[in-house]
């Protein structure tokens, strides 16, 4: 006699998804579904059956922006997504997917380590490498090869390889106009080159992509004029598709002199929202921040600031525009990975240094300080550039060092107290020091939380999928970043638990139900009879993000159990290695 249920789930708090209230109840589950859901004791047999008590019971995650498509081939666990209760996450963003390729292809992140292999640089890595080349050390470190070329034969790769979250693909833009360009991209495209762009966002929406994605601070994205990215939107959008910005806000992530100047960040999320109106599709901007600068401590101005960005969102959606956005949960830190190591603040001279240690000798020779300084000022080095952020070394403070009285003060007060400049500080901190660890200081989040309070708002950690052991092979390594392990458990500790902005029914719904609604997930993304079964378990009052700046690599509590299309992933706070994800394709 077979069982009844594959799973029973008890006790527990019901929180489907929709935004109604809670209720304590049960569900059962069978062959990837919910089969039933009740306020009462469900009878009947079952493989595995959770009590649930004191936990809220909900639909799985949906991390709306995030790139574990690029790092899925090699953690197909994704074990830093199912601990924080991550079931399905749309990937393919910031124009950047794992296709279509041609003959060169644009490493991502996660790769990172054979550039210096492929292409050792100082300042600025190409963004294109011969597929030959990458394949030959790719092959000698993985084994395998990157031998697919349109989207669909990814996917049939991912399928074959198993993974445990479900991915929802999008199409990057940038990989498009990559195939079509290879490394002259640096121009507006032409018009053949153009329809060109069109065809193969064709194919990507027939292979099963959900929508396009672009990333307009990055290369090859920046270089493409509006007309183009049009075309290639309206073409997505005869599939349903959406469109995925990251606009042009911070302006190109490379050297930038004195003089030039970012771009207007309000200009680049209307040129989103322009996008949708005249291609007639639905808009996702990505990780929304304030769009308008402010004199430094004019708080009052500041917020006025942050309410002129969200009617910007607010006047789209009073047109009719489908516009959501998302944010990255970690207020402080952001983006993919992160660096305790104050030394890689010039990690352009530790390249050529070799060693903390080989650098610390090499700064106490006064023309090395002068030419780096000469280097830095004159914007070659995008990651310490006062040309963008003259105010760097009063957010650098120091969290250890051996230099004693150097711990809990900023670089800039460093250099106020010893009478010198603020990179002659930073100099002299390292001869003293060469390990010596930062990190970024402000418990003031409420910004954060007016964005989370917004009705269009969504939850997009902008990581890779990855393990606790990841980390980047330099001296000293960098690490993925906090919310690569507990971005979620972050979003919810502060705004239900914390700050109580939100109820728990408000602040479920708006990382399951709306994300899935916004990217056509047919019974996903809720609790009920029938809906497919991805489920996360975890407990109002202990969950929490563990990680933080010197060490994110933990993962989070409060989150013992998570199931993925009807199988359990994770088992008492343990992942189980299975791999029941799948490949969301556009339906």
């Amino acid at each position: 006699m077979t069982d009844e249920f594959d799973i029973i789930i008890k006790n527990g708090l019901i929180v489907d998804g929709t935004g109604a209230a809670g209720y304590k109840g049960s569900l059962g589950v069978k062959d990837q579904r919910i089969t039933a859901l009740s306020k009462e004791d469900i009878k009947g047999d079952a493989k595995i059956v959770i009590d649930a008590k004191g936990m809220a019971v909900t639909p799985g995650f949906i991390d709306v922006h995030n790139h574990g498509d690029l790092s899925i081939l090699y953690y197909p666990k994704a074990e830093g997504f199912l601990y924080q209760g991550i079931t399905t996450f749309v990937g393919g963003q910031c124009g950047d997917s794992p296709g279509p390729f041609g003959d060169w292809i644009g490493l991502p992140w996660v790769l990172g380590d054979l550039y210096s292999d492929i292409e050792p640089y100082m300042y600025v890595k190409n963004h294109l490498q011969p597929r030959d080349r990458l394949n030959k050390r790719h092959k000698e470190v993985y084994g395998w090869e990157i031998d697919w070329n349109t989207m669909g034969e990814f996917f049939q790769r991912v399928e074959e390889t198993g993974i445990s979250p479900n991915y929802v693909p999008l199409v990057g833009h940038g990989d498009i106009r990559a195939l079509v360009m290879g490394p002259d991209f640096e121009r507006r495209a032409t018009e053949s080159e153009v329809k060109q762009m069109v065809k193969h966002t064709e194919q990507a929406m027939l292979d099963g992509c959900r929508g396009i994605s672009v990333g307009r601070d990055y290369d090859p994205g920046i270089y493409a004029d509006f007309d183009e990215l049009l075309a290639c939107a309206k073409e997505a959008a005869k599939y349903g598709g959406i469109y995925a910005s990251h606009s042009l806000r911070t302006g190109h992530r490379k050297p930038r002199r004195p003089g030039e100047f970012p771009p207007n960040k309000s200009k680049g999320v209307l040129e989103a929202i322009d996008v949708g109106r005249k291609a007639k599709m639905p808009v996702q901007v990505s990780h929304l921040g304030v769009l308008f600068d402010v004199t430094p401590g004019d708080e009052k101005l500041a917020w006025e600031a942050l309410r002129a960005t969200l009617r910007i969102i607010d006047n789209a959606r009073e047109e009719g525009i489908d516009v959501n956005f998302d944010e990255i949960p970690h207020h402080l830190t952001g983006g993919l990975g992160t660096s305790p190591w104050l030394i890689h603040s010039l990690k352009p001279w530790l390249k050529i240094a070799g060693s903390p240690e080989q650098l610390a000798m090499a700064l106490k020779m006064k023309e090395f300080r002068e030419e780096i300084k000469a280097s830095i000022w004159a914007g070659k080095h995008y990651g310490l550039n006062p040309n963008i952020n003259p105010n760097l070394a009063a957010a650098m403070h120091i969290a250890i060092s051996e230099v004693k009285e150097n711990v809990n003060k900023t670089v800039a007060q460093i250099a106020q107290e010893t009478g010198v400049s603020d990179l002659d500080a930073l100099f002299n901190i390292l001869i003293a020091d060469p390990y010596t660890r930062i990190e970024r200081r402000n418990d003031d989040d409420s910004m954060k939380l007016e964005f989370y309070k917004h009705p269009a708002m969504m939850i997009g950690i902008d990581a890779f999928a990855v393990d606790q052991t990841r980390q980047s092979k330099d001296n000293p390594p960098s690490y993925p970043n906090q919310n690569s392990y507990g971005g979620f458990a972050c979003y919810l500790r502060r705004s239900v638990r914390e700050a109580k902005i939100m109820s728990i029914e408000e602040a479920v719904r708006k990382i399951t139900s709306s994300p899935a609604e916004k990217f056509k997930l047919t019974d996903r993304g809720v609790l009920r009879v029938g809906a497919i079964a991805d489920i996360t378990i975890w407990d109002p009052e202990t969950i929490t993000d563990k990680g933080n700046q010197i060490e994110p690599r933990q993962l989070p509590e409060g989150i013992p159990y998570v199931i993925v299309n009807g199988e359990t992933v994770i088992k008492d706070s343990r992942h189980t290695g299975a791999t029941p994800g799948k490949v969301l394709r556009r339906e």
